[in-house]
């Protein structure tokens, strides 16, 4: 019966405008500084806003910025030609209000641009008036703990606080509501001599955690900053073993026998932090599927726009029929305010959802009232699809004029 409702909405248009936004409010001016790899982030962040729209009236929102990220606007142009005249029937099965599987003829686009998937999902649920994760499960978190993930190498914007630049910043986003904080580690790979790297790590969490308290979650994501020192890597956990730590990410690049050795100094020195990876990749026919199959991750983090609410739902539910302990966090910084709400919406409906990275970005140009943020939470809004919309005067006045649309 829902493949028929479906029939009634044809695809006739499709635009993506880049959007930019502001770590803080645009007047502070905020840099979000290095990781292990990579210069500051800056202060400013762009997403790439898909709309897709139907003959009926309905308008479907993804970020596709990964698109953006892996080609270009000519190749996003050319590959979503063929959305034009289908109707939203055409890209899955659709049963009693649930999404059963997901038709060959797409496929391989969907796989292609995960993002793609969220505003189908977000048109699916308007048209059917269902909230996006209603159409994979039914609701089984009510609300959905998030992570500021903005903590970077702060000690090197401002060199004269040291350690003590990042734990500012670390109460500053408790203040607004936070309650857990990932904090960019990896300091031996690149910008520090390796052991004052390591010692400057371990600081930075000491720091933190003393400035913020025992009651807000810390998580350390070191972007494979101790690769080929195993030695520093040991140091690190074994100086970060009584300051109780929600994870470690990324500690070095995934292989067996790297993550055996991490396995076993996290087991005798802080056996209560979680080992999670995999941002990079889709999970089966990975080194994280060997991994989890080996009891060497403690949870998965495929990107949300990468893999889209169908291709995340199917990981989860192979997990689970592996009979893998394996939990799921999707990775989420780049994606913005609508990844974070389809981040959002799928850890409604998924038992094994850990927590949602949050990027702490604001745009003016979405409402989204019902994800009301208090102590660290998100509420789950139960209107249909995704539950945002954009503010369209703004959208004409500012936005419109940079959109690329396809008709």
């Amino acid at each position: 019966m829902s493949n028929r409702t479906l029939d009634g909405h044809v695809i006739n248009k499709v635009t993506v405008t880049p959007v930019e936004t502001y770590f803080g409010s645009p007047g502070r001016g905020r840099i979000v500084g290095r990781n292990a790899k990579s210069e500051n982030y800056g202060h400013n962040q762009r997403e790439w806003l898909l709309q897709i729209m139907t003959d009926s009236g309905l308008r479907g929102l993804s970020n596709a910025r990964p698109g953006m990220n892996g080609g270009g606007i000519v190749d996003l142009y050319n590959d979503f030609q063929d959305l034009i005249g289908q109707p939203l029937s055409a890209f899955f099965t659709v049963s009693d209000g649930r999404v059963i599987s997901i038709n060959p003829r797409w496929s391989d686009l969907i796989d292609r641009y995960g993002f793609l998937d969220v505003a189908l999902f977000d048109l699916i649920g308007r048209a059917l008036e269902k909230p996006a994760y209603s159409l994979i499960g039914d609701k089984v978190h009510g609300q959905i703990e998030s992570y500021d993930s903005t903590l970077y190498f702060q000690d090197l914007v401002t060199p004269s606080e040291g350690a003590n630049a990042v734990a500012i910043e670390a109460m500053e986003a408790v203040a607004k509501g936070w309650r857990a904080l990932k904090l960019k580690l990896g300091r031996p790979g690149k910008w520090f001599e390796p052991r004052a790297g390591t010692y400057r790590d371990i600081e930075v969490v000491e720091t933190v955690r003393s400035a913020v308290g025992d009651d807000i979650k810390i998580l350390v994501d070191a972007n494979n900053g101790y690769d080929g020192r195993l030695d520093l890597l040991q140091e690190f956990v074994i100086g970060i073993s009584d300051l109780d730590v929600m994870w470690m990410e990324e500690m070095v690049t995934e292989n067996l026998a790297d993550y055996r050795q991490l396995r076993d100094w996290r087991d005798r020195y802080t056996p209560q932090t979680m080992i999670v990876d995999g941002e990079g990749h889709k999970g089966r026919q990975t080194i994280y599927w060997q991994l989890m199959e080996q009891g060497l991750l403690d949870a998965i983090q495929p990107d949300m726009l990468h893999m889209g609410f169908w291709h995340y739902h199917i990981l989860a539910r192979d997990i689970e029929q592996s009979g893998n302990n394996t939990l799921v966090a999707p990775h989420n910084y780049n994606a913005g305010y609508l990844g974070l709400r389809a981040d959002i919406q799928f850890g409604a409906a998924t038992s094994r959802f850990v927590i949602a990275e949050d990027s702490t970005l604001d745009f003016e140009l979405y409402e989204g009232t019902e994800y009301v943020f208090k102590d660290g939470v998100y509420a789950v809004p139960d209107s249909p699809g995704l539950a945002v919309t954009i503010d369209q005067e703004l959208y004409e006045r500012v936005y419109k004029k940079h959109e690329m649309a396809i008709i």
